[in-house]
């Protein structure tokens, strides 16, 4: 089978590699009719063995005692009634049947798997079971519990595509085919998530479950997005004029309206493409980069009054320090 074909299958090729590993738990919706162990033995990263304590968090307190860890790779933003569509009604009727693996830090357990059950738990007011581990994890464990425990519905290219950001940035590469080399996957797999990562927020936020639109969605975004920045048209001008045109978008069938929110997205951008392009800015390079995909830019529009300014492939703390000096000198404006 080749790689293309795995893609989307087998996220313990993305997120962990190449440390591929094992982790003794399976989160696998095991029946809870039968009174639960108390204790559960884990095996972890290289083959560490660590107990586990089973406890239920009333629904009353599921809100307030839970939160999410932060190695949780779910896009929490996106969780809403749609996104949780797949899990909430059985949930509503019977509770839930899988228990969720966490750490208990400063009095609240914190989910590194289970963010969804949670979610539910919370509307459904209905009781969380989780398997709560001690908080000495490695990053690399946790790693691998989030992979080993994935159940219902896996990550988004656009979660997975976030990560390896992250990994990108923290291992000072600048190029996909390095991330691919570092993961062991091909860069096929590396460039169409890290595509989906740098689709713009408010044109994902678009669609009903913006984390669960088909992975296809995501090269057409793309395309369209960067059609709208290179003609230097506006992209809040499509994202406004889609709001307007499913403002009374029929959700009852999301994939449906999934489809029917990109028609209008690519209608939208037709329209913009219909007017001449915006000659009336002018965009100069603020410094030259010897990595072609590095750019820090400056685009004015005639007058003067409208100013952008695009950075790409910088590091974190740079942009950190261009922010601050930003802000520093705006705040004298008030």
């Amino acid at each position: 089978m080749s790689d293309e074909q795995h893609i989307g299958n087998d996220k313990s090729r993305y997120l962990n590699a190449p440390k591929r590993t094992d982790v003794g738990h399976r989160s696998g919706l095991a029946n809870l009719k039968t009174p639960p162990r108390m204790k559960k033995l884990f095996t972890l990263h290289n083959g560490r063995k660590m107990e586990a304590e089973h406890v239920t968090v009333a629904a009353e307190n599921v809100a307030t005692e839970t939160a999410v860890h932060p190695m949780n790779p779910r896009n929490q933003e996106a969780l809403s009634i749609n996104a949780v569509r797949d899990i909430l009604e059985q949930i509503e009727s019977r509770g839930v049947d899988t228990e969720g693996v966490a750490v208990k830090r400063d009095g609240v357990y914190l989910l590194i798997e289970g963010s969804r059950r949670r979610f539910c738990c919370i509307e459904a007011q209905k009781d969380l079971p989780l398997w709560v581990l001690p908080d000495e994890l490695s990053p690399e464990d946790i790693k691998a519990i989030i992979t080993a425990a994935q159940t219902s519905r896996r990550f988004s290219y656009r979660e997975v595509g976030l990560q390896y950001l992250e990994l990108m940035q923290e291992n000072g590469f600048t190029k996909n085919e390095e991330l691919a080399l570092f993961l062991g996957i091909s860069h096929v797999s590396v460039f169409k998530r890290i595509q989906a990562a740098r689709i713009d927020g408010s044109l994902i936020a678009l669609f009903p479950d913006y984390e669960g639109i088909p992975n296809d969605f995501y090269s057409r975004l793309s395309k369209l997005q960067k059609y709208v920045e290179s003609n230097l048209f506006i992209l809040e001008d499509v994202v406004d004029k889609v709001k307007d045109e499913t403002a009374n978008l029929d959700i009852s069938d999301i994939p449906e309206a999934q489809k029917i929110v990109m028609e209008q997205i690519t209608k939208a951008v037709e329209l913009l493409a219909q007017k001449p392009p915006a000659k009336s800015w002018e965009t100069r390079d603020l410094a030259n980069f010897a990595n072609k995909d590095k750019y820090a830019r400056i685009s004015k529009n005639a007058s003067g009054r409208k100013v952008r300014f695009e950075f790409n492939r910088m590091s974190t703390e740079l942009m950190a320090e261009i922010e601050a000096f930003i802000t520093d000198k705006l705040s004298s404006e008030k």
